[in-house]
């Protein structure tokens, strides 16, 4: 895999790249976004944590561990995508750093220049900076926080985390586990796990049991859903014909152990009886919402999301959320990965416009020399490629807004757990905790962290951000909106001290204050 080293090498004398157009994220959105811009001629710098390329979805595509009988066609349909980014990599139509983090981001202070600034720890674990004149943040979603008694507990895994070790190592837990939750990706994974000859021993299903009339209630998304559908219907087929007990209704969830998971109690809606289940391994899921932390850490707008129970970034019809800042992917809103990559290109596509706007912009590139856009990529020709990627974007988030309406979260879950749950597992803060602190009056998320410490462990809030949120609008009477979210500060992910202190100055400075 061919990477390219940085032009500068970022030192204690401040020196620092500068790149025409940065792309944050690999991912579907990401590797979309880089090729489009490659066709106009634009080799675009893109910076990802992972050490290939794919995102979650396509994880470990380009070396698979598993195949698609396993696995099935959805992952491995993105073999094309990864294998073309790759390839435009090698050429060196795209600078790709894998291995590589953004731990702070911030506008330049300068009013006449739609810059950021961003701080880069690479795979040599050496901090540079770097200047981004066009931004495009693809950074994709991550799996809701999702508290129950002993979900800290070891043997219990979110089943994102699962599908990880699949695509990684061809890696399943060491006997049948229970699955518990709603959303697609919990029957994708209870399948996955079928195919692979590990059948999970009981499904667990928190959803209302109002599927159906709620499909019936919009038969024009249900239309425009029928793939989405078509697949969940085969996926249950499936499990059925392989006696897989599915529980519908489930209103309460625990894990029961000492130093490790032993067993599973849970109700169902309705039922005054208590059920247990022996087992090892509990996989867990309650869908999936925008990865926060680089948003929010750059101060974009975001507001609550009711269909979604997620707060989601304020996105213009072109995908930008501020000068020179674009948004693509499930990180500006849960879309899936074929959306994501028509979101990409439509970033792209908005990237081009923007530069073609500017006749005076002779930026120099990655390669640190000038590259106009070709006059072939006119802006009545973007243009009209852009209207007709907004059509099918419409469409296809038209059927996606069912599968919201089926997989609703439980909006009341947190509040109705036992007060010794833990919300915040970094911190070992329970909801009763929260509570109490709550009583208090503080004013926002922020001031409750400072009261509780919830939220400033390793995770930096990202399993307890929303969920505290939550907590504190039922609490105070409050809408969503109103309470916000945390505000995140850098680092955006974990550094050394020592990287800390080979940081440029000025940017320590600036933070500071």
């Amino acid at each position: 895999m061919q990477t390219c080293e940085p032009r500068e090498t970022v030192g204690t004398d401040g020196s620092k790249d500068r790149a025409r157009v940065v792309v944050l994220g690999a991912g579907p959105a990401g590797m979309a976004a880089a090729l489009r811009l490659a066709e106009a001629g634009l080799r675009s710098l893109v910076l990802d944590q992972a050490r290939a390329p794919g995102g979650q979805i396509y994880r470990d595509l380009d070396q698979p561990q598993l195949d698609a009988a396993v696995m099935g066609k959805d992952y491995h349909r993105g073999r094309s995508l990864v294998g073309a980014f790759l390839d435009a990599a090698r050429r060196g139509e795209i600078d790709y750093r894998p291995g590589t983090r953004v731990w702070w981001i911030e506008a330049l202070d300068d009013a006449l220049d739609d810059a950021h600034r961003l701080g880069v720890r690479g795979h040599d674990g050496i901090s540079r900076e770097l200047v981004a004149e066009r931004l495009i943040i693809a950074t994709g979603a991550m799996e809701r926080g999702w508290p129950f008694p002993g979900w800290q507990l070891p043997g219990v895994m979110q089943a994102g985390a699962a599908q990880i070790l699949m695509k990684q190592g061809a890696l399943l837990t060491e006997g049948p586990p229970v699955l518990a939750g709603n959303g697609p990706l919990l029957y994708l994974l209870a399948w996955q796990y079928l195919n692979a000859g590990c059948p999970p021993r009981m499904i667990l299903d928190t959803a209302p049991n109002l599927g159906l009339a709620r499909t019936l209630r919009h038969p024009l998304r249900a239309w425009r859903a029928r793939g989405y559908l078509a697949k969940g219907a085969r996926m249950l087929a499936a499990l059925r014909r392989a006696g897989v007990p599915i529980v519908r209704g489930v209103q309460s969830l625990a894990a029961e152990g000492d130093q490790r998971l032993t067993g599973v109690r849970y109700r169902r809606r309705g039922d005054s009886d208590e059920h247990k289940l022996k087992t090892d391994w509990l996989l867990t899921h309650m869908g999936v919402v925008p990865e926060p932390q680089l948003p929010q850490g750059l101060g974009i707008e975001h507001r609550w999301q009711e269909a979604q129970q997620a707060f989601v970034p304020d996105r213009r019809d072109d995908l930008s959320v501020r000068p020179g800042v674009w948004l693509a992917g499930d990180g500006g809103g849960i879309g899936g990965a074929v959306n994501a990559e028509r979101e990409g290109r439509l970033a792209a596509l908005a990237v081009l416009d923007d530069l073609m706007a500017d006749p005076l912009d002779t930026t120099a590139d990655a390669k640190g020399a000038a590259a106009p856009i070709p006059d072939a990529d006119n802006r009545r020709a973007v243009a009209r490629e852009s209207a007709a990627l907004r059509r099918r974007r419409r469409q296809d988030l038209s059927g996606r807004r069912l599968l919201d309406a089926l997989f609703t979260p439980p909006a009341d879950w947190v509040e109705r757990q036992p007060g010794e749950t833990l919300i915040c597992r970094c911190e070992g803060v329970s909801r009763a905790q929260l509570k109490a602190a709550l009583e208090a009056g503080p004013a926002g998320p922020n001031q409750l962290k400072a009261f509780t410490r919830c939220g400033m462990g390793p995770c930096q809030g990202r399993l307890c951000g929303t969920n505290v949120s939550r907590l504190m609008a039922r609490e105070q009477g409050r809408d969503m909106d109103e309470v916000g979210y945390y505000r995140i500060r850098p680092p955006l992910t974990s550094i050394t001290l020592g990287e800390l202190a080979l940081a440029p100055s000025d940017h320590l400075t600036t933070q500071s204050q």
